[in-house]
């Protein structure tokens, strides 16, 4: 599902609530009417919405999951009787279910020289997408080294990202993205993988909010 706003020009006021109101600083007043400025910053999250008090902002929403050729999963989503887990309950001692194969996981944390990463099957995740995708573990992370990253955030580390593509020469590359515009993971790692100098099979796993997973690699 892919989010963007729409803002009505003939409502807006140029007030800049919503400026104000935008985190991620993808709003801006232009010549008395607010602007979405930086589309590839805005989450999505929609905090602009209840800021305008003329009604001017709208969502529009397209589920791109079922495009012609392309496989999709939607992953199912919590039963009906489902709630918070009683934390009283947990067993602190239960064997856990991680598939990670090493630790640190965060690009900036980890070492271009670790030999887990050599001519590994390497996985590229945006930070987020964990948190969308239920299955990560079994479905993304299970026999493969992970890299997690933040396009929008860590662009001070996407060198090291070429150093570590350069240095390890994964046999591939699987990158995890999110829908929301500010997610340019797939478009960072084709760029680290040129910079490199090496061949590396890649695909992109394109993932939204509720779990609706595509392809769309080579």
């Amino acid at each position: 599902m892919v989010k963007g706003i729409v803002i009505d020009e003939f409502k807006c006021d140029g007030c800049g609530l919503c400026v104000e109101a935008c985190h991620e600083g993808a709003l801006a007043i232009v010549n008395g009417k607010a602007k979405l400025v930086r589309e590839d910053f805005c989450d999505g999250l929609g905090d602009c919405l209840p800021a305008c008090p003329r009604g001017a902002i709208s969502f529009i929403e397209a589920c791109n999951c079922q495009a012609p050729g392309v496989p999709t999963v939607l992953m199912p989503g919590p039963k009906p009787d489902s709630g918070p887990r009683d934390l009283g309950l947990i067993d602190l001692n239960e064997e856990g279910s991680s598939e990670l194969r090493q630790w640190p996981i965060k690009l900036r944390l980890v070492s271009t020289a670790s030999p887990t990463f050599k001519n590994a099957d390497l996985l590229l995740a945006s930070d987020c997408s964990a948190f969308a995708f239920s299955k990560m573990h079994e479905e993304f992370i299970k026999g493969r080294a992970i890299v997690t990253f933040c396009p929008k955030f860590d662009l001070d580390y996407r060198e090291k990202l070429v150093e570590l593509l350069s240095k390890s020469n994964p046999k591939s590359l699987t990158v995890a993205r999110m829908t929301v515009n500010c997610c340019s993971l797939d478009n960072v790692a084709r760029e680290a993988v040129a910079q490199s100098g090496k061949d590396i099979p890649t695909q992109v796993l394109v993932i939204d909010q509720r779990g609706c997973v595509r392809e769309n690699g080579r």
